[in-house]
């Protein structure tokens, strides 16, 4: 059969709606996601050298992009105190005993990691039909960013706030369901 006579057994398209994010550190925050970018995935090249062209070979070692997540905050800044706390007690910025107090009070975040400084996450993403139908795990996440919040009572209309966090992870899975 040629190429050109294959025809997709599924044509619809994927809906960016159609998505649910959960990290299981922090439950406040999974319910408010309002956006998740599947980040880039590249692959290292190299160039061979015979005498008459560079010949441009793949590399063995992949490179994720960071993930970013923004969230609607609650008004009692539950989800962006998890996330704060969570950063405050990776750069214990008061004393050393912050890291271990942090260490000792979230011990069992992480199914490939021991260590709790680090939380598994999981991008759900929905059919058509609202049901589950791929699955992206990313493994031993951490935060290195949290944007800032900006009050302002000049406003005219109620705008409320979002907050986005930036995560760096060992890697990910993409998984059918």
């Amino acid at each position: 059969m040629a190429a050109i006579d294959n025809q997709p057994s599924n044509k619809s398209y994927l809906s960016p709606l159609g998505f649910r994010f959960v990290l299981n550190r922090t439950p406040n925050t999974n319910y408010f996601v309002q956006n998740v970018r599947l980040p880039t995935l590249s692959l290292g090249q190299f160039d061979l050298e015979d005498p008459f062209v560079k010949l441009p070979t793949p590399g063995t070692k992949l490179s994720y992009e960071p993930l970013d997540i923004t969230f609607m905050v609650d008004e009692d800044m539950s989800n962006y105190l998890e996330i704060y706390d969570w950063l405050s007690g990776l750069g214990f910025p008061e004393s050393y005993d912050q890291y271990s107090n942090f260490v000792g009070k979230n011990s069992s975040t992480s199914t490939t990691n021991s260590a709790s400084e680090f939380s598994d996450g999981t991008l759900l993403i929905l059919s058509s039909h609202q049901n589950v139908n791929i699955k992206v795990v990313f493994r031993d996440m951490f935060p290195i960013s949290l944007t800032d919040l900006s009050f302002d009572s000049t406003l005219t209309d109620v705008e409320y706030l979002k907050a986005t966090v930036t995560f760096r992870y060992m890697l990910y899975t993409i998984e059918k369901i």
